[in-house]
């Protein structure tokens, strides 16, 4: 079993802040990793005005646009998770149970429900790191409505998770029948519609 990686910031749940700075610095840091090189390579095409360096200035094109398009989904995702967080306070969620996966980005946990069922959710890292959550048997800090989805604070490690119900249509039901009082925090939370996990 592998040793799980401490965060450098508080992971009981007592403040979220600390987990969506280090996600927000994360993403800025993988974007500025490749983004200048590949703006180098497409600008040189414009100095240098020689026809050879085509292939490396269409390479920097579409490296460049390709950075920006991860760097705006994982931008979106800290920042969804940041509404939900800053709407719904944290709870510890256990037992979870790692059900399945989908994909390289895609894990579904069973969490152990507020009324005392279980609930899947699918469940994605938000800077799109492609390891898996370390340990998540003993709980997660969890915030938003299980009908509607929320995010997740790993203990310990301090993964960021955003979480949706496996099955969104079928719980349609459960959702039309949350209240006013739980719609309005899964808008305000922006949690009404499905997102997309890719």
């Amino acid at each position: 079993m592998r040793d799980t990686p401490q965060a450098a910031y508080a992971t009981d749940g007592s403040d979220f802040r600390g987990a969506v700075k280090h996600r927000y610095g994360i993403a800025v840091r993988r974007f500025l990793a490749f983004f200048p090189a590949f703006l180098v390579m497409w600008v040189q095409l414009f100095v240098w005005q020689i026809d050879s360096l085509l292939p490396l200035a269409i390479l920097g094109f579409i490296g460049g646009i390709w950075t920006l398009m991860l760097f705006w989904g994982r931008m979106g995702r800290v920042r969804r998770c940041s509404r939900v967080l800053r709407t719904y306070p944290l709870a510890l969620r256990a037992p979870v149970e790692r059900v399945g996966e989908e994909g390289s980005l895609t894990v579904f946990l069973r969490l152990g429900a507020q009324d005392g069922g279980s609930s899947t959710m699918r469940a994605q890292d938000t800077v799109g790191s492609k390891r898996r959550p370390v340990d998540v048997t003993s709980g997660l800090w969890f915030a938003g409505d299980d009908p509607f989805g929320g995010a997740a604070i790993v203990p310990g490690s301090g993964e960021l998770l955003f979480l949706q119900p496996k099955d969104w249509a079928v719980r349609a039901g459960e959702r039309s029948n949350a209240g006013e009082e739980r719609l309005c925090a899964a808008r305000r939370a922006g949690i009404t519609r499905p997102a997309r996990f890719r």
